[in-house]
């Protein structure tokens, strides 16, 4: 909606001037208003032509205009006797708001609306900002103006709450950030305030105001040569903020001074930032915030149905739907708030079918926009009548509360100073007619909310939370967490001329509260805090309150909803979890209950910020990222079941069908039963019998019949599920294959002694098992199956035994590791054993004279006295110190817990001398899963102490550390595996078995099966989400079999991508694809964005600046890696190849890692280039939709002994005549300089300049081509900027590594650690001093440009730490002769010292005269250079425009290749935004 267009008629204000002498400033002099106003006749103000009296009067007066809130076609329709606003409005819907000096007009085109644009703009809010512009600028046209006289050189705003205050001015000729105009809004004149300007005397002093209290924002007012002398003039200020932005003269002409103008040539075109808000319109359609965006998508499609921006101040903090959804046959509407820091607004979601089926189209409609409140909002509520709205704890969701049929008649605000505020509406929002177009609503409509109560609580505090409860003023109540750690209930309706008292307060919490929410039914409240736990309060009793505790987050907790039988929490560690409602509970289950039912990860880096819930059980999640994620509820139900209802009894079938001689009274029954897959199990019988049975079809068959096996079995399966073997009473073992690879073999073991236990494991080869067997007088056999491929034989060797300690005690654990050739048993009583089978001198086929190996490392008490249950080692390749190997060893006890250790000095893994820490951070902070309380026990030591407890060093030097323990339930844990890298523990509490994922804390699966005896339970599982999951157990004497397929679309624990995510954390870094050539005949060269930052991704996007065919977002995620282990990018640069298609990618960051990337682009042959339309209707060739592909070639060596070391820098370049020779440029940390030579033809790095000369770390480093030569640019944390001739070392470097042939060829590699090949320095330069330095920046110098301004000429744009910006120049020439760069002339010829607020973070020049730059402050700018031939060099900000981005920190410009064309401006922080220049 569009503000007011009526005319102001000023006032001739009245002054006395001074008798007494200027003091060449401005004098204060109050007057008052004079009795007789004389009204100024409102004609367009224009400095390029001055009108007479005459030329005035000849215009005649203006005629009563159209309103601007009016439709374009109507103000078209507008006549009058001069025909003036019909001549300006079809001028300008033809020149659609063009420059006056462009020659060519172009008409005017109908738009094609883009219902489902999925980009993050409104793709139609430049043609209603375009038309809504046209129509303020021609109200404020006087009849006669010819279209060339009446554009305006800017928009102003306001520089502290950014209002619109000018759409129509000039800009001053000389002090280009001053603009007169005559037509404002939002401004009001201090009339009780006059001003007097003075002349400068001759000697020159400046301006200044006569009275010390009359003060101005920079930059100052500083009036024309041509104005009058002791001209006066009265203040202006932004009736909004109250910000002094202008000065009035004696003509009413307004000179502003403070102002932000609009860019003109800058436009956002994309943004990814944090998902700040979420709300479910229906359970088809998902409302978002993110920044000032405000998004409808379609939950069946991910599709984009609408998108609105909100204003450039706004960001989104909340929705709150209206609980009316008024439908009819074809349209549905809703209306909801929004609401950010102090603004508000009131909108209507209108959705729209062409049939009932069909598609759903939706629009926003703003219906008032409240933008300045008294203080921060931190929620607001819908209230209705108490008529209308009957019961005392009506529910916040709609599905669950009868419906309401009356509209809501006001609104209750809560604030952060804990006082409420209640408006009533202006009128009923469904009254209002219904439009089609979205459309910015700018004019405050406050002065339309009629304040009708305001409540303030007894707690006069800060409160960083607050949730209303109930939707009438007469049972409203207001939660608010304050910042001293605890939540105050209040209500808000109180007598009139009282404070409303604190009814609860619940205090429990060690930090700050961040969320606070209440049940549907108002009986409970849930809080969460910076103390990462959450809280739920009982408060149904009006004397005591009652509370559980809930931990499990690993950081702060955002917010937490009750969600009938679920709590629903988000967190800064980016997962949501669902937790089991302690108040749903009955008593006799609290002790079996896990608190934690689910951890949903799918939000990178850090924070998940919002959560919603539709009424169908779908949990949207937005994160820190820029991502949506959607999850199921339901699928909580299938990690927890009954036996009794998801089991089937296993019944053996008719004795008869597989043992016709049996007979009538033979007792038939299972001894033992194993798992060997997903549809399959074998199962040994009374009579000796092994079954297998196709569970899937239920189709029994015989796999083998062993009489040794009749009346008892020891049955093991190998854990590819290929062969099985029984442990006979008689000391034999039958094996079988079960894929019939071999005949089945029975083989006798030492002595015929019973064999209570049989362990299986996959050797060095498909066909290579061993086989452990552990007999009744506590000895342990190993025996060697080895299986014929060309032959359906197999032969089993006895290898030898394995000597226990003398203490009778049972092996109820083992592991075999074939790559290091070990064998680990855990016993009875705790102890770990280990056993080097490389130490075994022959096979003997006499199992009498059977070797007896001894263990090389003895571990007692591993779980106190209580058994080792299972073993598990699991090799880490290149994450140990120094790039080695990590080797731990995971054991589980029945005790309750699990013990992690670590081999030191195996072949390729860690040493005794590793300085490393033992610790890992993802080891720390374990929480009991089973709702028990939690014993943690660490245990940090330095490796190479064997005397340390927990330790043991064998005499080859092999040591098995012990790293961490950690108590998880009070029963049994009774197996350890690592699925998808994600540690699970199965164990048994009170006859439940359970599977508890350590690595996220929570119960992934339970169910009630009995007691834990080894032979009585089988468990198979496929990933860690165990969607096919098998588990068999004894219940009673029957065996029951539960099955678990979960199908697409139900995946437990599994996200549906609904928006597409960026960087986690902050980007440091990044770059445009520049050189990118079309891959096909027709289509524009791909954008392609390289990026990288805190979260140690390397990642790649394509940007596609319309919606297209083939692509449903304008980020299109192409690559995303983690190569930098533990080491953020801190800088990346592209390189070219002569293959086609073919890039090189540098990237650099923490612990000295650079490596090099080889990208290359594709499409299919087949596709074909297709016209489309963009978002402004244009027809254009689409962006081709690409696949990357991205191989890591190489990583550098290190040089540095440091390992905190970074590489600052980059800067790549090639020379004349080498094609396939890299030159990357890299600055350090530790004040290093050095030139790297990456060879394409042996993939290897080279160190060619190794030099160093500034004192402190450089930050930047570029490079400048002058003729033949190469010039190099550094820059330091001390503000100096080093100028450097790499010519030289160049020239020596390449004379020397040229002359060697048959240089060796490094094969691509892969490196997960630090790359510990020595570097090679026979080829390294020096360099000497540089050629010239000049300090610019008073302290670091965080980004600096280098560009060929002329030949010899090179400009280098920088800005500091100091907010300043500079532009220095360097004049040198290339010395043919020498083959060296001489520096003629060096020196900053500009430097804006308050260039921006904060440090400059980003600078870049798009043209010899323009420079766009980025800071902290969140403001990018444009600037003009001017560099007259006479005179000194000037800087003058063009435009500036707030980035949504926080902390931007990195940026790159993407240059048009067409005169006319828009170079892309990609700023990126927590989030991207990118922005087109024309």
């Amino acid at each position: 909606m569009a503000a007011s267009s009526k005319k102001v008629a000023f006032k001739a204000r009245a002054h006395s001037e001074s008798d007494s002498e200027s003091d060449n400033g401005l004098d204060t002099i109050t007057t008052s208003k004079s009795e007789d106003p004389d009204y100024y006749d409102p004609i367009y103000f224009d400095t390029d032509s001055e009108h007479s009296d005459d030329e005035e009067q000849k215009q005649g007066s203006p005629t009563k205009k159209e309103d601007p809130a009016e439709s374009l076609d109507n103000l078209s329709g507008t006549t009058d006797e001069n025909g003036g606003v019909t001549e300006i409005i079809a001028g300008l819907k033809s020149s659609s708001l063009e420059s006056p000096s462009t020659s060519a007009r172009k008409k005017s085109k109908k738009h094609t609306k883009i219902s489902d644009a999925d980009l993050l703009y409104d793709p139609d809010e430049d043609d209603r900002d375009e038309n809504w512009l046209i129509k303020k600028i021609a109200t404020n046209r006087p009849p006669g103006c010819k279209l060339e006289d009446i554009w305006t050189d800017a928009i102003l705003t306001c520089p502290m709450c950014l209002t619109q205050l000018c759409f129509d001015c000039q800009r001053h000729e000389l002090y280009t950030h001053q603009y007169r105009a005559m037509f404002v809004e939002h401004c009001r004149t201090i009339e009780t305030e006059v001003l007097r300007f003075a002349k400068e005397t001759k000697q020159g002093k400046q301006a200044k105001a006569s009275n010390s209290s009359i003060s101005f924002s920079e930059p100052e007012f500083k009036p024309s040569a041509d104005d009058e002398p002791d001209a006066l003039y009265h203040p202006v200020i932004c009736e909004i903020c109250s910000t002094k932005v202008a000065l009035i003269d004696g003509d009413d002409v307004y000179h502003f001074f403070n102002v932000i103008p609009s860019p003109l040539q800058t436009r956002p075109v994309h943004l990814t930032t944090p998902v700040t808000a979420l709300a479910y319109h229906d359970n088809e359609i998902l409302l978002s915030g993110q920044g000032p965006y405000l998004k409808a998508t379609l939950l069946s499609t991910s599709d984009t149905l609408s998108c609105i921006h909100l204003g450039d101040d706004w960001k989104v903090h909340r929705i709150v739907l209206a609980n009316i959804h008024r439908v009819s046959e074809t349209l549905a509407s809703r209306v909801f708030m929004v609401f950010g820091a102090k603004s508000l607004r009131i909108l209507r979601l209108n959705v729209s079918r062409s049939s009932p089926s069909g598609p759903p189209t939706t629009h926003f409609q703003h219906l008032w926009n409240v933008p300045h409140m008294k203080d921060w909002i931190v929620d607001a509520q819908w209230l209705w009548p108490k008529s209308e709205l009957p019961g005392e704890h009506p529910t916040t969701r709609s599905s669950l509360r009868p419906p309401v049929t009356a509209p809501p008649t006001s609104i209750a605000v809560g604030y952060a100073h804990n006082f409420v505020e209640v408006f009533d509406l202006p009128q009923d929002p469904f009254t209002i007619p219904i439009e089609t177009q979205h459309e910015l609503l700018t004019k405050d409509s406050l002065p339309d909310f009629r304040l009708t109560y305001t409540i303030q609580s007894e707690e006069h505090c800060t409160v960083f939370c607050g949730r209303f409860h109930n939707n009438t003023l007469e049972d409203l109540w207001f939660a608010s967490g304050t910042v001293f750690c605890h939540a105050l209930l209040w209500k808000v309706q109180v007598p009139a001329g009282t404070e409303a008292p604190v009814i609860k307060s619940l205090v429990g919490h060690e930090g700050i509260l961040f969320g606070i929410r209440w049940s549907d039914d108002g009986k409970a409240v849930c809080t969460v805090s910076d103390d990462r736990t959450i809280r739920i309060w009982d408060v149904a009793h009006p004397t005591t309150i009652s509370h559980s505790t809930h931990f499990g987050h690993s950081a702060r907790v955002w917010d937490c909803q009750i969600v009938g039988q679920y709590l629903v929490s988000i967190s800064e560690d980016s997962s949501c979890r669902i937790w089991r409602n302690p108040l749903l509970a009955s008593l006799n289950d609290i002790d079996e209950m896990s608190d934690c039912l689910a951890c949903w990860e799918g939000h990178e880096g850090k924070s998940a910020w919002s959560v919603a819930v539709s009424d169908h059980g779908v949990v949207a999640t937005g994160g820190g990222d820029g991502g949506i994620h959607l999850w199921r509820l339901d699928s909580i139900v299938a990690g927890s079941t009954d036996s009794e209802q998801d089991t089937k009894d296993i019944d053996l079938p008719d004795i008869l069908t597989y043992f016709p001689e049996s007979s009538p009274n033979e007792k038939e029954f299972v001894r033992d039963f194993v798992i060997t897959s997903k549809d399959h199990s074998v199962y040994a019988t009374n009579t000796g019998y092994l079954l297998t049975h196709d569970d899937t079809n239920d189709i029994w068959s015989t796999l083998y019949h062993a009489p040794c096996l009749t009346n008892y079995a020891s049955l093991e399966a190998s854990p590819c599920g290929s062969i099985v073997v029984a442990g006979a009473l008689a000391g034999k073992l039958v094996i079988a294959s079960v894929k019939d690879q071999f005949q089945p073999l029975i083989v006798e073991t030492r002595g015929g002694i019973k064999i209570q236990f049989v362990f299986v494991f996959n050797g060095t080869s498909d066909s290579n098992y061993m086989v452990a067997v552990f007999r009744a007088n506590c000895t342990v056999g190993v025996f060697q199956l080895d299986i014929s491929e060309t032959v359906a034989t197999a032969s089993c060797q006895h290898l030898c035994d394995l000597k226990l300690p003398n203490n009778n005690k049972a092996i109820h654990a083992a592991y075999y590791s074939p790559s290091y050739n070990l064998m680990l048993l855990g016993s009875r009583d705790g102890t770990v054993l280990v056993y080097n089978f490389a130490d075994i001198t022959e096979v003997h086929d006499d199992s009498e004279d059977t070797q007896v190996l001894e263990s090389i490392v003895e571990l007692k008490k591993c779980h106190g006295t209580d058994s080792v249950s299972s073993i598990l080692m699991v090799t880490e390749p290149g994450e140990g110190y120094e790039g080695k190997d990590r080797i731990n060893v995971y054991t589980t006890g029945r005790d309750g817990s699990w013990t992690k250790y670590r081999f030191l000095g195996l072949p390729g893994g860690e040493t005794l001398c590793a300085t490393s820490t033992s610790v890992d951070a993802d080891s720390e902070g374990n929480q009991s899963g089973d709702g028990t309380d939690s014993d943690v026990e660490m245990e940090a030591e330095i490796p190479g102490t064997p005397t340390m407890a927990g330790d043991r060093e064998s005499s080859t030097g092999i040591v098995l550390q012990k790293i961490f323990r950690s108590k998880i339930t009070k029963g049994w844990l009774e197996q350890v595996f690592i699925m998808d890298g994600e540690l699970l523990l199965l164990g048994f509490f009170n006859k439940k078995l359970f599977v508890y994922n350590e690595s996220k804390h929570f119960e992934i699966f339970s169910m009630h099966s009995g007691a834990a005896n080894r032979r009585r339970w089988r468990f198979l599982t496929n990933n860690a989400r165990l969607e096919h999951t098998r588990l068999m157990f004894y219940s009673g004497y029957k065996i029951r079999s539960f099955s678990r397929e979960l199908t697409a679309g139900s995946e437990l624990f599994q996200s549906a991508k609904l928006q597409n995510n960026f960087h986690g954390r902050e980007v440091r870094h990044l770059r445009f694809m520049s050189e990118a050539q079309p891959l096909t005949g027709n289509a524009p060269a791909p954008i392609i964005i390289a990026s990288g930052g805190e979260d140690c991704r390397l990642r790649m996007f394509q940007y596609i600046p319309y919606k297209t065919k083939n692509s449903c977002t304008a980020l299109k995620p192409l690559c995303n890696l983690k190569p930098h282990l533990g080491a953020a990018i801190r800088c990346l640069e592209w390189s070219y190849t002569n293959e086609a298609h073919s890039y090189l990618l540098f990237t650099g960051g923490a612990i000295e890692s650079m490596r090099a990337w080889s990208v290359t682009l594709s499409i299919p042959n087949s596709y074909q280039v297709e016209q489309i339309e963009d978002h402004v209707g244009v027809k254009v060739p689409e962006h081709t939709p690409l696949s990357l592909g991205c191989l890591e070639l190489a990583q550098c060596q290190h040089v540095s002994e440091n390992l905190e070391t970074r590489i600052m820098d980059l800067s790549v370049f090639k020379v004349q005549g080498e094609p396939r020779k890299h030159f990357i440029a890299s600055v350090y940390s530790d004040a290093a300089i050095r030139l790297w030579l990456f060879d394409q033809d042996t993939n290897n790095f080279v160190l060619a300049v190794d030099a160093s000369y500034h004192d402190k770390c450089i930050l930047q480093v570029g490079h400048a081509k002058i003729g033949d030569g190469v010039m190099m640019f550094t820059a330091a944390t001390d503000g100096k900027i080093a100028v450097w001739d790499l010519t030289p070392a160049l020239t020596r470097f390449l004379k020397l590594y040229n002359a060697v042939a048959n240089k060796p060829i490094h094969p691509h590699r892969s490196y997960s650690g630090r790359n510990k090949e020595k570097v090679k320095k026979e080829y390294t330069q020096s360099l000497d001093h540089p050629l010239a330095e000049i300090y610019v920046h008073q302290s670091g110098v965080n980004t600096l440009f280098i560009q060929n301004a002329t030949s010899g000429t090179i400009l280098a744009v920088s800005g500091g730490d100091d907010n300043a910006m500079a532009v220095t120049k360097v004049e040198a020439e290339w010395n043919a002769e020498r083959q060296a760069i001489k520096v003629n002339s060096l020196g900053t010829i500009v430097k804006d010292v308050d260039a921006h607020s904060s440090a400059i973070q980003a600078v870049a020049m798009i043209n010899s005269t323009e420079i766009v730059s980025t800071s902290q402050d969140q403001m990018v700018s444009l600037w003009k250079l001017d560099q007259p031939e006479q005179g000194q060099a000037s800087l003058h900000r063009k435009e500036t425009q707030f980035v949504h981005v926080p902390d931007p920190s990195a940026m790159d410009v993407l240059f048009s290749k067409e005169e006319t064309g828009k170079h892309s401006v990609a700023i990126a922080g927590i989030g991207i935004q990118i922005f087109e220049i024309k």
